[in-house]
Formats: structure tokens, sequence, C-alpha cells
């Protein structure tokens, strides 16, 4: 099978970009990332990698550059297809980027009003251009093609293609005594875990003021707090609220987790809550579920679209005070949330099998670029 010159535009640094990307490098494609966020972990990533990013003193005039890096380093790489994963910011430098075949994949926040997406004036019309210059765009769920929609030009050819899962690596069953040892989690400790981003707009705080009355019931209860890109003086200002409110000895603040490290922490926590006010579909849920932790979601449609609450979850509505109840019967009905754990595994081997979406990515790929290339511009 002939390999593909792969080009892919977005965060190299997050972790749903490298799983796609890392598939592509380990099947034999020549893949490179342009990116303003590099990977710098100690470990090789297994793509190439160009930093376009500028001086942060340069402000918005630094993106302006940073766009046009993008699409000169496009022109000299040309490459079989250019993806742009994230389609605000540095992606809007693509109608630059010359006539390659070209797929475009939101991720949510970068289309979604609510989240800040529109917040510059000339936001919507940059993204618009951007999905004006796509050949197809890839969305993961029946709400963001429903946004998306919205946005791109009648006609454009938009297909459901899924995050996917890396089904060997999530999966129940794993050893998790080495966690509970390294952050003094006992054995009898009901694990509830916080993973989004250690940021306000993901709400960890609602989480930790549910804990006391979630104590009260389930007094092995222990809530895990994740801490990836975390918002200044954010976490410092859960730790204080943790504190006032009696349960610092009964909460975990993590830090950046190792990526390594989340099939373990899934496998550990018996339920996984998120309560956004709007999301994407998160790699985060998907990966929860093949683990077999019981997820417990703000009441979104987005989320609404993988878990019907009591059958294989529990959706709640976090500002009408429901949150600590629904945590306190994901942690106490066992016979009802084991059965919720083994048909989320079913369901995500059915609908995010990560070989699965990427072959089928795989095969749009081959048909884009075996296509004819666009006028420069077009």
């Amino acid at each position: 099978m002939d390999k593909l010159r792969l080009c892919f535009v977005g965060p190299a640094r997050a972790v749903p970009l490298q799983r796609w990307v890392e598939w592509f490098a380990i099947r034999g494609h020549d893949v490179t990332v342009i990116t303003v966020e590099p990977d710098t972990s100690q470990e090789a990533p297994a793509f190439h990698q160009i930093d376009v990013s500028a001086p942060r003193a340069l402000g918005k005039l630094g993106r302006i550059l940073s766009a046009a890096r993008m699409a000169a380093a496009v022109r000299r790489l040309r490459p079989d297809l250019i993806h742009a994963h994230y389609i605000r910011g540095l992606a809007w430098g693509l109608p630059l980027a010359g006539g390659f075949p070209c797929v475009a994949t939101p991720w949510g926040s970068d289309v979604l009003e609510e989240q800040g997406a529109f917040r510059e004036w000339y936001s919507r019309s940059l993204t618009r251009a951007v999905l004006r210059r796509a050949d197809t765009v890839t969305v993961p769920s029946a709400y963001l093609e429903t946004r998306v929609r919205l946005l791109a030009p009648s006609g454009t050819p938009i297909v459901r293609i899924g995050w996917g899962v890396n089904l060997t690596r999530f999966r129940p069953g794993l050893e998790v005594g080495s966690l509970r040892r390294q952050w003094d989690i006992g054995e009898g400790r009901r694990v509830i875990f916080s993973p989004r981003l250690a940021q306000s707009f993901y709400n960890h705080e609602r989480v930790i003021r549910a804990l006391p009355a979630v104590r009260a019931k389930v007094d092995k209860a222990l809530l895990v707090v994740g801490g990836h890109s975390a918002e200044p003086g954010y976490v410092e200002g859960l730790k204080r609220l943790a504190s006032d409110l009696g349960v610092a000895d009964h909460v975990r603040f993590l830090g950046v987790v190792p990526d390594s490290e989340m099939p373990q922490w899934f496998n550990l926590a018996e339920a996984v809550v998120m309560v956004p006010p709007s999301d994407g579909l998160p790699l985060t849920l998907l990966e929860a579920m093949a683990c077999g932790a019981v997820p417990v979601l703000n009441r979104l449609p987005q989320y609404a679209e993988l878990v019907r609450h009591g059958t294989n979850g529990f959706l709640v509505d976090p500002e009408q005070g429901d949150l600590a109840g629904t945590l306190i019967e994901a942690l106490t009905a066992t016979g009802i949330t084991d059965g919720m754990a083994k048909r989320n595994r079913a369901l995500v081997e059915d609908v995010a099998d990560q070989d699965r979406e990427m072959e089928r990515m795989e095969r749009y790929y081959r048909e884009l670029a075996g296509g004819e290339p666009r006028p420069a511009g077009g």
C-alpha cells in the first residue's frame, strides 16, 4: 500500500491529535504536524513537527505571522493532503496554503459560540473561510454536525468520523494498585474522577461542593481532579474551597496526568464526572466508558447521543442541585452500575473503535489525494 504524505495543522501537544496522527505514522505514512503548540514531552513523538509559533509579545500580529508561516511550510512540504484539527487560530491561514486537498475537523470550542469561538470580530468569517476551503469536514457527533452546517457553505461534504479509542490500551481490569499507593488511596475508597482541563469552564468546583453531601452517604468517597492546562490560580482556589468545606483530605489534585496513566485512572474510578456548560464529544468520555467507568454528565444534547440516563450513565442538571444525589446513586447502585459498565464497553467497541474509525479516514484521504488539486487560493 503506497504511503501518503500527510500534513496536519493543529495543537501537537493535545492528546486527541497525537493519537490521531500517531495512528497514521505507525501505519507507515509520512506524517508532519505544523503547530504553535509542539509536543515537548521527553518521549520523541512518532511524527515530524514544524513549530511556526511567534513571540508572545507580538500578540495578534504573532497570530498572523504564524498563519503565514504555516501556509509557507505547507507549500514547501507539498503534501498529498492537509488535515486541519481545530479550525480557528493557526488554521485560518489555510486558504493561503495552496490547492492541496484539505480536510477540516472542528473540535467544539473552535465553532461553538458559547465557548468563545467568535469572540473576535473577524473570527466567524475566517472560520467560515477554512470550512469553505475544505474538501471534506469530519465531525464526531450529530450535535457538532448541526452546528457546523450553520457555518459551512451549502453542499459541503460533512462526514461522521470520531476520535476512536485504542481498545487495547483502554479496557477494564487493569492493575491500579500502583496509583493507590502513589496517591494514598486506600483499597476501600470509592473514587470519583473529574478529568477535564483544570479551568473554570469545566466546573470542578461544583463537584467539590457536592462532595460533603456525597460523603455523608458514602463515607469512603474520594474525589480525584485532573490538572491539564491549568488556569492561573484556579487550582489553588479549588484547594481552598475543599479546605473550607472540610473535605481537603478527601480530594486529590493530580496536576498533569501522564497519558500512559489515564487507562489506570479510568479503571480506578467508579464514576467519571463532567459538568461543563458546553462541550464537543470529548475523547476523554469515550476512553472512560471503554474502561468501564460510569459517566455522570451535564444534561447536554451532545452527551445524550452516547449516554441514556439510568441505562448506561447519568445526566444531571448541576445548577438544580442534583449532582450530589446522582453521584451517590452512581456509587451505591452497584447492580445497576455494573450493567452500565458492560453496556458502555460494548457501545464503545461498536461506535468508537480507533482502528475502524481511522481506516475509514484513511479511505477518505486516499480518495481526496487521488483527485485533482484545487487552484491556489480556491
